[in-house]
């Protein structure tokens, strides 16, 4: 399969825009004061479109070759278990009273950990 992986088509892919998006209805329920009843009615957004972005990827990755495929199905691998294991140190910390993590936290966490492995499992299959 041919791609182009220019920086414009990059940030035009579907799963990318989903992802702005979310954060911008993010950034705007913790920093803008919403009437009561839009407030409740729009809470669900940002997951909503987190959930888009997720189904996106998964539709780009289906598009991949066999090869591809394997390498995002490892990295994501790799970051569920290592998500799962920084949620119990976390979990530990907040137990002992050091540090209490929050879920956008764990979120940031798991995609920085999600994409490290894809490009070291990217570069390690070259």
């Amino acid at each position: 399969m041919t791609s182009n992986w220019g920086l414009s088509s990059r940030l035009t892919r579907p799963y990318v825009l989903w992802g702005i998006a979310a954060l911008a209805a993010e950034w705007l329920f913790k920093h803008e004061e919403l009437p009561s009843p839009a407030k409740s009615i729009l809470g669900f957004l940002p997951a909503l479109m987190a959930i888009f972005m997720v189904v996106a990827i998964l539709q780009d990755v289906r598009k991949l070759d066999e090869m591809v495929r394997r390498i995002h199905l490892q990295a994501a691998s790799i970051a569920f278990l290592l998500t799962v294991i920084l949620t119990f140190v976390f979990d530990g910390l907040e137990n002992a009273g050091v540090y209490r993590a929050t879920r956008s936290v764990l979120v940031t966490a798991n995609l920085v950990i999600w994409v490290a492995a894809l490009i070291f499992l990217s570069w390690t299959y070259r």
